[in-house]
Parts: structure tokens; sequence; C-alpha cells
């Protein structure tokens, strides 16, 4: 027996216009209607007449021997949805039926979806569908109407688009979002739980657990895990953030951004390029780095609603003020990578090759739909180590799509039965490029000509500022290795240095003893093997590079002893306090 127990059972082989009966849902009065006028109110309407008993609920309470009288029509969800022209009007119709037949929950439960509740593709076919059917008793082989119903009521009750080949369904174009609908669905299910029978009548706090009991996740196409997110309160729209004074230190790069819309951060390794754009990311986002990282949004969405307009809603929802992506680019990194490619995707007796968007595709085209809302939500993508990909290679047409911002551009791939992409002002590109790296080829003109290159040189600045380091020693030891290691690169060229980073506190640490270790660690595995570097390009004297690691006691990169030897060097190098050079001495005080 089911939980839920309809006084009546839908068709399955008499169709109705979900458009046209949300229409008539519309013109229902609660407390004035009566099963009688319902049911002649459905004839008039040219829907079916036998839904009066299985859609709708009445006082007093109906049973399966009631025929349609004098019963007063009470008000539920599915009327105030219709009434209300809300969205999930059409989505709560499927539900409805379901809740009043049981075959068909069934046929949607467990042979239509798979265990997390997904629709299964390859069942969305006439001839699949048709052919479980049969197994099921539900219709016979020369009956196809209950099957072309079903998936008719798919697509009509607005969860997904079908594929037609001539009027035969071959399965699913693309699913529609449908966690908009959960809040609604468990009223639904709470108000028909308690006017029909049940043997369980669930109070406010416990009709989510009690929907996700009987399967109702898998009438919406969505996970369990989807299914509660979507009934959070905290899902409900919060007012966008607000951002605080843009830091001075940023002031240049946005200035560059507005300007130009795409911007490299060039210098050597340890400068904090990627901090920097970081950095920008959390002003632009009103402190919600995390919130605002693109992929975690998509991460924590329903699997079939992350696509453009749902990240979009979901970004509004939120009330964010930017969105970001980060990507490393490598020397493998191709256009199929970053724009758009042709994905296999299995269907019904084989694979086919779809075109899909990549990240730069995809945030085009989100920027395309917030800008369509009048959204001013800012979207960035930082470029990690830009000139170690194929630039022309990797971007190909979008190149001129960067410097000619809002016009169309032709690609080879037709994704959302677009052909072209079109990168809008929103999109902002922030790439970082280590000065240092001689593997990799000379950045060409045609992408020089379309990016600002700002420098992030090598200085103490970060050092002096930072007030992590638990104590001024601490800070001081900092300091002065900073100067001993940029007096060895001093004959180096200008983008062969050392950053500051390598000497920056550890953010875990909790006292001084551990910030000192760290900096010994960062010194003794990968500032010395940078040095090394430098010292075979010919870039650093090797007798000097020798003698500073003796300073240290360092004689070896693998020992674990060493760091402890290290920590002592550079405690005794911090009994050394800096002084301006241009103090003058204390005065005897003899």
């Amino acid at each position: 027996m089911p939980p839920i127990e309809s006084p009546g059972v839908v068709s399955l082989t008499k169709f109705f216009k979900v458009s046209e009966f949300v229409e008539f849902l519309k013109n229902l009065v609660p407390g004035v209607d009566t099963a009688r006028s319902v049911e002649a109110k459905l004839e008039a309407a040219g829907s079916i007449k036998e839904l009066w008993n299985d859609l709708f609920t009445y006082e007093p309470k109906l049973e399966k021997s009631n025929r349609a009288a004098g019963q007063v029509l009470l008000d539920d969800e599915l009327l105030r949805s219709a009434r209300d022209d809300r969205p999930d009007a059409h989505v709560l119709v499927w539900c409805a039926q379901l809740l009043a037949d049981s075959r068909l929950e069934m046929v949607v439960r467990e042979h239509l979806t798979d265990s997390d509740g997904h629709i299964i593709p390859a069942m969305v076919n006439r001839n699949e569908l048709q052919a479980r059917l049969v197994l099921l008793d539900i219709t016979t082989a020369d009956n196809p109407k209950p099957t072309t119903n079903i998936l008719s009521y798919l697509e009509t009750c607005k969860l997904l688009v079908l594929t037609r080949n001539g009027g035969s369904v071959t399965g699913v174009e693309h699913f529609l979002p449908t966690t908009y609908a959960v809040p609604g669905l468990l009223s639904l299910i709470r108000e028909r739980a308690r006017a029909w029978k049940s043997w369980f009548r669930p109070q406010d706090g416990e009709v989510l657990n009690f929907a996700l009991s009987i399967g109702a996740n898998h009438w919406l196409n969505l996970s369990r895990t989807e299914f509660r997110a979507a009934a959070d309160p905290a899902r409900l729209a919060t007012p966008p953030t607000s951002r605080a004074d843009l830091p001075a230190t940023l002031s240049e790069l946005r200035s560059q951004l507005d300007r130009k819309g795409q911007v490299v951060l060039q210098g050597p390794p340890g400068t904090g390029k990627t901090y920097l754009a970081k950095e920008y990311i959390s002003w632009a986002t009103g402190d919600r780095r995390d919130e605002g990282h693109l992929q975690r949004i998509l991460d924590n969405l329903p699997l079939y609603e992350r696509t453009v307009t749902g990240l979009a809603d979901e970004i509004v929802r939120r009330g964010l003020t930017a969105v970001w992506e980060i990507v490393q680019i490598h020397p493998s990194y191709e256009y199929t990578d970053f724009v758009r490619a042709l994905v296999a995707e299995p269907v019904a007796g084989g694979v086919t090759f779809t075109p899909k968007h990549r990240v730069l595709s995809f945030m085009s085209a989100l920027g395309e739909e917030l800008a369509r809302r009048a959204e001013s939500t800012e979207l960035i993508l930082i470029l990690d180590e830009l000139n170690r990909g194929n630039i022309p290679a990797i971007f190909g047409e979008l190149l001129y799509a960067l410097e000619y911002r809002n016009e169309p551009v032709a690609t080879p791939y037709s994704v959302d039965g677009s052909t072209s992409i079109t990168v809008p002002k929103s999109l902002q590109i922030i790439g970082t490029m280590n000065t240092a790296d001689r593997s990799i080829a000379v950045i060409d003109y045609a992408l020089r000509r379309r990016f600002v290159f700002l420098d992030v040189p090598a200085t103490d600045t970060p050092i002096a500022s930072n007030t992590g380091y638990k104590t001024e020693r601490a800070q001081r030891i900092a300091l002065k290795l900073f100067a001993m290691v940029s007096e060895l690169v001093s004959g180096a060229t200008i983008g062969i240095q050392v950053g500051p980073s390598y000497f920056m506190p550890n953010r875990s640490a909790k006292n001084e003893d551990e910030v000192i270790t760290g900096i010994a660690q960062s010194l003794i595995y990968e500032v010395l093997p940078l040095l090394s570097e430098y010292a075979l390009e010919g870039e650093v004297e090797p007798d000097a590079l020798d003698k500073f690691r003796r300073a240290l006691g360092v004689q070896n990169l693998t020992s674990g002893i060493q760091t402890e030897t290290v920590t002592e060097k550079l405690l005794q190098l911090g009994a050394i306090k800096l002084v301006p050079e241009t103090a003058e001495p204390e005065a005897n005080a003899d």
C-alpha cells in the first residue's frame, strides 16, 4: 500500500494539455466550488473530467467509492501555484499525478530514474519505455498511448526538453531546472498526506524526511542531497554583497582591467603574482572569495542545473558581486581545453559527440546571460603561468574577441544553438607570468598588443608590512635573509630574482619557533634549489652561492637534521639588528 493513497487513479491512456490545465486551475474557487462543479468545469474545458478526485482535495474527505457531489473544494499548493502564476505550477501538476497514481509513481521511481534519483536519458525513448511498460503490464505492445503520454508530461510539465525523430521521442535534448519546485512539492505532500488516507501524517518539521522516504526526489530529477539542499531555507535570495574601498595596492590593476579588460602580472618567482590576483578577487567578491569560485558553485548545484542559466540563477540568488575561476596553463593545454570541444556522451546504442563549453566559452555565455538580466556581476578569469602555453593555439579566434568586446566571433563548434562566442565587457582576464622561466617561448606580439603587462617586483615591502611573524626577531631574520639572497642575484637580469613570498610566515604558525622553522624549510627546499638553477644558467656566481650555503650550515638538500642547523643559524642572524643605512653611529657614552 502506498504511503499516501489517492481516492482516484490517473488514466494513463487519456492525455490532457498541462498549460491549459494550469489555466483551468486559476478559475477554481476554494470554498465555493464543489466536486460536482469541478467535474463539470473539467468536462467543459476539454480536460479529463475523471481528474476531479485525483488532483484535488475536498471536505468531507473522499473515499474511493465517492461520486462527485457537494464536497467542498479545499485550497492547496497546486491551486495556489497556478493562481499566483508561480513558475513551479507545471511541475506541481506532474507531482500531483505521481501522488495520485502509485503505478505512475513506481514507473518514475524504479524505472525512469536511477538509484540517485536522476532521469536515465536512455529511458526517455518511446521504444525503451514502451518495452518496460509492457513488462510491467501497464500497457500492451499495440497500445503506445501510456508511453507517449508519460513522455509528453515530462516535457509539458517542464522537467526536460525532448528530442524527436519524426513523431517519435528518441531522447533528451536537455534537462530543465527543478530545484525551485522543492518547497512547493513539500507543501503539496504535507497537504495531501493530511487530506487523503495516509499511514503517516507528517508535521511541518518532518515533511522533508517523509518526502525523501517516499522517493519524492525522483519526481524532480534530483538526488537526495540535491533535494535536501533545495529545501534549505538558507537558499533564499540574499541581497548583493557590498565591497570595501579599493586598497591602494590594487588600484593600478583595477584601473588597467577597466581600461583594457585583460592584464598580465609579470615578475620573478615568489613576488606574489597569483597572490595579488587573488587579493583582487577577495576585494571584487566583497570578501566572499570561496563562495564566488565558479567551480565550487557548479559543484553545489544539482547535476542538471549546471548550465549557464542555472548558474546565473544561483549567482543572482546569492547576491554575488563577482565570480571567478583559475586555469593553470601548461605546454599541452589546447583550444579544446579552454574554449570549446566535442565531448563523447553515451546514448542508446552507442556514443555521440556533443559540442560543449570550456571555461572561456562558458564564462562568456554566463556574462551575456547576466547582462541580459541587467546584473552587474563581474567575471574574473585567472590564467596562471600564461607564458607556458602556446597562446595563439589556445585562444584561436578569441584573441580577436578580447580586443573587440561584445562582438560575436565565429567558432568551429556550435553550443546551445550558437556558432559564435561573444566576450562580454564584464569578463576580466588576469594572467600571471614568471619572468625567470626560460623553458618557454617569448610571448608573441599579438598577445602583447591585447594585454597590459604590469611588473610585480621583488622587494622586501611585503615582508616589512606583514604582521604574522609573531616577533620582531622573526621578521628581522626574514628581512636579513631576503637582503642576502638579493645580494647574491644582484648581478642577474631583472627577471632572474627571488621574490619575498619565500620568506613570509606560514599562516598556520602559532609562535616564533614555528615561523623561523618554516622560513628555514623554505630556504632549504625552495630557495636554494632555485639559486642552484640560476647558478647553472650563469646568473649567480657558484663560489658566492657555496659561501652562502656554508654560512647557513647547508650541506645537502635531503637531511631532515638540516632544518635544525639552519634554524640555529637563522637565530644567530636574528641577533643582528637592522638599522637604516643613513643612520649615524651612536656617540660613546664615555
